[in-house]
């Protein structure tokens, strides 16, 4: 399992595209969410990208999801 915030991975924060008044962020501001740069699929959290099948990063995850998901051994 790769490491989300590895320097080989690339994501992208999205942004705003429109005024304030349409989805309620100024242009430019970040939404908030975060796109896989490798596939495209997005979240509001980097470990929840429902990445494609054959996306490289479809495995990468944080420290912080790997530490409270993963079967830890006895």
């Amino acid at each position: 399992m790769r490491d989300a915030l590895a320097p080989d991975t690339e994501y992208e924060v999205i942004r705003s595209e429109t005024s304030v008044d349409i989805d309620g962020f100024r242009k430019g501001e970040p939404t908030g969410e975060i796109e896989c740069c490798c596939c495209g699929r997005s979240a509001m959290n980097i470990d929840e990208i429902p990445h494609r099948k054959d996306c490289n990063q479809r495995w990468a995850k944080t420290d912080y999801w790997r530490d409270r998901f993963l079967e830890q051994p006895d």
